[in-house]
């Protein structure tokens, strides 16, 4: 499978080759060992030849933001004969918004470090769960504006659950 990725200007050709759960991994020409080791929820653990790396991973595609230990990176992926179709025909991909930030898996509520009104981007921080033993931060999904937030400190939560809803950011005056 090829595919384009977006870092801002920076356009990367990327190179799926799958065989059971190893993947090769062509970024820029240069030929990388992927193996997928575990994703739970928003959390991916991989190894970039046999060097393990660990990320959460949020948003849809083809907007993703991407945290490696780094900070949130926002990244765009999509098929490359679609990204070529886009380029040459001038359309532009839709910036993605988000809508609602749900529990990624079942836990705690520990922060919450936003409020109504209040505007967002993606990758931002948004939540402190508390879920394995773990503090987990729960970043934004996409940019919008802080609609409703469905949880406090101390409330256990399931997955699924809808933590915070947002409205786009031109409706900034009907959050």
């Amino acid at each position: 499978m090829k595919l384009t990725a977006m870092l801002g200007e920076a356009r990367h050709e990327v190179v799926f080759d799958e065989a059971y759960l190893k993947r090769t991994l062509t970024l820029n020409g240069e030929s990388l060992d992927l193996t997928l080791l575990r994703v739970q929820g928003c959390r991916v653990r991989f190894t970039v030849n046999g060097r393990p790396v660990d990320a959460l991973v949020t948003g849809t595609l083809p907007d993703l933001v991407v945290d490696a230990g780094g900070g949130p990176v926002r990244i765009q992926v999509e098929e490359s004969r679609y990204a070529e179709v886009r380029r040459i025909s001038g359309l532009v991909v839709r910036p993605h918004f988000a809508t609602a930030l749900k529990a990624p898996m079942p836990g705690l509520i520990t922060r919450v470090l936003v409020k109504e009104g209040d505007p967002v981007t993606p990758g931002m921080p948004l939540i402190v769960m508390e879920a394995m033993k773990m503090e987990n931060e729960l970043r934004s999904p996409g940019a919008g504006i802080v609609k409703s937030v469905r949880v406090r400190p101390g409330e256990a939560v399931e997955v699924g659950a809808e933590l915070i809803t947002f409205v786009p950011p031109h409706s900034e005056g009907k959050a």
